[in-house]
C-alpha cells in the first residue's frame, strides 16, 4: 500500500458512540448544526400557539359538558352576548379609548342572538341535560319574547348610535316635532354600567338586585323610533338592564 502524502488526508470516521459504528461526518451534518436558532425558535412559538388554542377550545366545551342539540346552541349564543358585553363594558365606563367600529360590531353579535333567534332556540319544555333555562320561560311565554325582543331593539340601536360615542346626538326639531311620544319609555336607563361588574351587569352577579329589572314593559316598535339619537352608554345600559331582568326572571344558577 503507498503512503500518503503531505496534502493526503483520511476520511473521517469518528466512532459513533451509541452504536460503535463508523459516522462519516460530512458538509451537510455540519451544516445542520449550524442552521439557525430562530428557525427551532419560531417552530416552538406556532407549536405553543396552537396548544394555547386547543386548550381554549377544551375550556368551552368544558363548560359546556352534557349540554346538546338546542340547549348547547343557546348556551354559545348566550356566551357570545356575555363575551361582547365585558368586551364593551369599559369603554362605555370610560376606562379604555371608546372605539365606534367594535362598539357597532359588538352590538350587532348582541342583536343576531337576540328577538326571533333567541326564541327559536327555546322549544317548550326544552330543559333536558345542562340548562340554566327555568321552567317559567313557557308559562309566561309574553314576557320572555318581550325582553328578547327589546334586547334585540336595543342592540340594533346601539349598532347604528355607535358613532354618538358617549353623548346623545341632537333629533331634528322636524322629526321630533312630528313625533307621537304616547306609549314610549324615553325614560332615561338605569346607569348599569358604572360599577358593576360583567356578571352583575348581565343579571348572576352577586348583587343584581342593584340593577333596574322592570324592562319588556315597552312597545319595541315605538322604541326603535328615537332610539339611534341616544348615547352609546345609555343604549348599552338599557341592555345590560334588559339582561339582568330576563336572567333575573327566567334563569337558575350564577355561573
Amino acid at each position: 500500500m503507498a503512503g500518503l502524502g503531505p496534502t493526503d488526508s483520511l476520511p473521517d470516521t469518528r466512532i459513533c458512540p451509541g452504536c460503535d459504528l463508523p459516522d462519516r461526518h460530512d458538509a451537510s451534518n455540519d451544516q445542520q448544526k449550524n442552521k439557525p436558532k430562530a428557525v427551532g425558535q419560531m417552530k416552538f412559538q406556532w407549536t405553543g400557539a396552537i396548544a394555547l388554542a386547543a386548550s381554549a377550545v377544551a375550556a368551552v366545551a368544558l363548560a359546556h359538558t352534557g349540554a346538546t342539540g338546542v340547549v348547547l346552541e343557546r348556551m354559545n349564543g348566550m356566551t357570545a352576548m356575555r363575551d361582547t358585553i365585558a368586551e364593551l363594558a369599559p369603554m362605555m365606563q370610560g376606562t379604555v379609548p371608546y372605539d365606534t367600529f367594535v362598539v357597532s360590531q359588538g352590538a350587532s353579535v348582541i342583536a343576531s342572538h337576540a328577538g326571533t333567534t333567541m326564541l327559536s332556540l327555546f322549544p317548550e319544555n326544552s330543559l333536558e341535560g345542562v340548562t340554566y333555562a327555568k321552567p317559567e320561560i313557557w308559562s309566561d311565554w309574553q314576557q320572555f319574547a318581550a325582553l328578547s325582543e327589546e334586547l334585540k331593539v336595543y342592540a340594533d340601536a346601539l349598532a347604528e348610535a355607535a358613532p354618538n360615542g358617549l353623548e346623545p346626538a341632537s333629533s331634528p326639531a322636524g322629526e321630533m316635532a312630528g313625533m307621537d311620544p304616547s306609549g314610549m319609555d324615553m325614560s332615561a336607563a338605569p346607569p348599569a354600567a358604572q360599577g358593576f361588574t360583567v356578571a352583575e351587569l348581565m343579571g348572576y352577579g352577586a348583587a343584581p338586585e342593584r340593577i333596574a329589572v322592570t324592562r319588556g314593559a315597552s312597545d319595541p316598535t315605538a322604541l326603535a323610533l328615537d332610539l339611534t339619537t341616544l348615547a352609546a352608554d345609555d343604549l348599552f345600559n338599557r341592555i345590560s338592564a334588559t339582561c339582568s331582568s330576563c336572567h333575573a326572571q327566567f334563569r337558575s344558577g350564577r355561573n
